[in-house]
């Protein structure tokens, strides 16, 4: 029986705004939903509008086919997020949605559609870059779960419940074979800043995978790595990274966004 194909993806916004002046969309890593992502919204200017990407195979949309190849993703991204384009956005996007991010920047560029007024990445390594790793979406099922408690960032109390982890790898895989097998064709730089983020101490995503995310813009480019592993953000970081992103939007607002 052939597989149903995904279905479109969602939007998570938190909070709507009766009069936004930015939208923030924000793309999470793999295996990831919206939901780890909307604490975000309490560290932002009350003018900006933050919208996580809920892909299809977790939460509330837990039961659908999960992507697994970048080109109808980023296609049916770019579907959902049109509407919501009438703004000025950013795009914030860790690990697998950094990379996520990118693809859909392009494909508003080549459409001739708005585009981001910045591109934030977060733990994740530039797009033309090797995956510098062995990859982790076929290994057995022992073996990544060892491998995502050397990563961090999935409680151990998911880890060891198998029921739970019966729902929580296949949309993983699914996002790490994208990740991991996906190469983005040489194209024009993006012409809109990029401010590239890390963990001092992250094995998955190192600094020099990160640092060359600046031959993706003819613009500005910012780097910035805090305390921490991969999942620095919400963990021991948490505090510094919601700071820092106010502080980069409200800079957007100074210039006029």
């Amino acid at each position: 029986m052939a597989e149903i194909p995904p279905p479109p993806p969602a939007l998570v916004t938190v909070p709507a705004r009766e009069a936004p002046a930015l939208r923030l969309f924000v793309f999470p890593h793999a295996g990831s939903g919206a939901f780890p992502y909307r604490a975000l919204a309490a560290g932002l200017p009350p003018w900006v509008e933050l919208h996580a990407v809920q892909l299809p195979g977790r939460e509330a949309m837990f039961t659908a086919t999960p992507y697994r190849s970048m080109l109808p993703l980023t296609s049916a991204l770019v579907s959902v997020l049109a509407p919501k384009l009438d703004l000025p956005f950013v795009f914030l996007g860790h690990s697998f949605g950094g990379h996520v991010a990118f693809a859909v920047a392009r494909a508003l560029r080549a459409r001739g559609s708005a585009v981001p007024r910045a591109l934030v990445v977060s733990g994740s390594r530039a797009p033309h870059l090797p995956l510098g790793r062995n990859p982790l979406h076929d290994l057995p099922r022992p073996r990544l779960i060892d491998e995502l408690r050397r990563y961090g960032g999935t409680p151990e109390a998911v880890l060891s419940n198998d029921e739970l982890m019966d729902l929580f790898l296949p949309p993983l895989r699914a996002d790490l074979t994208i990740y991991e097998t996906n190469t983005f064709g040489p194209e024009a730089p993006l012409a809109l800043p990029i401010v590239a983020l890390g963990g001092n101490r992250d094995h998955a995503t190192r600094t020099e995978q990160i640092e060359p995310w600046r031959e993706h813009t003819s613009a500005a480019f910012t780097s910035r790595f805090f305390e921490g592993g991969h999942f620095y953000l919400f963990e021991q970081s948490k505090a510094a990274f919601t700071e820092a992103l106010r502080e980069m939007i409200e800079g957007l607002a100074g210039s006029g966004i």
